[in-house]
């Protein structure tokens, strides 16, 4: 399985003491792109759980009934 997802962050972000005291101690750090609680997951990598090896998705945020896409190919503004 494959996903596009798209960044807005240009640069890293630092976390601090006071980031883990705000996630109770232990910080899970987001991988699948997904998550509204950037840099933390929070649970969102659990829509992909049935995704097919060999496609692949898009999520929308805005399609609340059908956050999930198969897409063909993944395009690149600079090609």
């Amino acid at each position: 399985m494959a996903r596009e997802v798209t960044h807005e962050a240009n640069g890293p972000r630092q976390l601090d003491e006071d980031d883990l005291e705000e996630q109770g101690g232990t910080a899970f750090l987001c991988a699948c792109g997904l998550s509204d609680n950037t840099p933390y997951c929070d649970g969102s990598h659990n829509a992909t759980a049935d995704e097919e090896d060999d496609a692949v998705y898009k999520y929308e945020d805005d399609d609340d009934e059908n956050p999930r896409h198969e897409i063909e190919e993944v395009t690149y503004a600079d090609e």
